[in-house]
């Protein structure tokens, strides 16, 4: 499952966070974060930060910016491939 989180958005999140998902085409469900607090649990410092969590919940990889090749092997390991 891939759930986005807005966050760190002062003015209208709702309204930015649909901005974001129409602009992008994006089609999995967006959260607002609006005070911050999954960003925080997280310890989310820059954005785009990734994280992978796994069926148990435990976090199994986070990182800030996007990489790619990183994320497909994370999901690889988890999914036994």
């Amino acid at each position: 499952m891939v759930i986005g989180v807005n966050t760190g958005e002062r003015e209208d999140p709702l309204e930015k966070a649909r901005g974001f998902r129409d602009k992008h085409g994006i089609t999995y469900t967006i959260l607002v974060d609006s005070d911050d607090k999954v960003a925080a649990s997280y310890g989310v410092e820059g954005f785009p930060t990734n994280v992978i969590i796994d069926g148990e919940g435990k976090v199994r990889y986070l990182e800030a910016g996007f990489n790619q090749e990183a994320i497909d092997k994370t999901l690889q390991e988890l999914m036994g491939k």
